[in-house]
């Protein structure tokens, strides 16, 4: 049987950038919102009641401890210093609600960080670009790159034709055109 929460989450898509105490960051993406924490997911995932410094686009800096870890997300409850644990609730749930779909379409296909990350990214006019995958499901791949996609660029990712769907923090996230067998997809996945 599966257990259902009584407290609602808000989807919430925000880039946030994490730091421990020795100074070390790494990236991570917002994910939902509850009165419980902020559920983000990243490829780095810290140990468990690690405290960490975060700062969220749209919503400022903040202390975090980490209250759940999964194998590609983590959960954390807001400490305070910073922004209030309230302003922070108040301003991603007012974000969420702008990010919010206008069907109840939600995403369906479940995101991987494969184990092989490094891939090359070949341009319209045949231009090579290393890229390292963040995580991909069979509808798309979000990638770190350095070099600037517009939205809409058709590009292909190792052997897969995708289109730039949008822009994240350091790259992008892109749209296969032809979605992958969800069935196949997993830490294994080469693109």
């Amino acid at each position: 049987m599966t257990e259902r929460r009584a407290i609602p989450r808000h989807a919430i898509i925000l880039p946030a950038l994490c730091w421990r105490a020795d100074g070390s960051e790494f990236h991570a993406v917002t994910i939902d919102i509850s009165a419980e924490g902020i559920r983000m997911r990243s490829a780095t995932i810290p140990p468990m009641d690690a405290q960490l410094g975060c700062s969220i686009r749209g919503v400022g800096a903040m202390e975090i401890r980490v209250v759940r870890t999964g194998t590609v997300d983590f959960a954390v409850r807001v400490m305070g210093r910073g922004a209030t644990p309230g302003d922070v609730v108040r301003s991603l749930v007012s974000l969420a609600k702008l990010q919010a779909p206008a069907s109840e379409e939600v995403r369906v296909h479940r995101r991987v960080v494969p184990k092989r990350r490094v891939v090359q990214v070949a341009l319209e006019d045949g231009t090579g670009v290393p890229a390292r995958i963040v995580n991909l499901s069979a509808s798309g791949v979000a990638l770190q790159l350095d070099a600037r996609l517009e939205v809409g660029q058709v590009i292909v990712v190792g052997r897969q034709r995708a289109k730039v769907a949008r822009r994240i923090d350091g790259g992008v996230g892109a749209a296969f055109l032809a979605p992958l067998d969800e069935a196949t997809v997993g830490e294994h996945t080469v693109l």
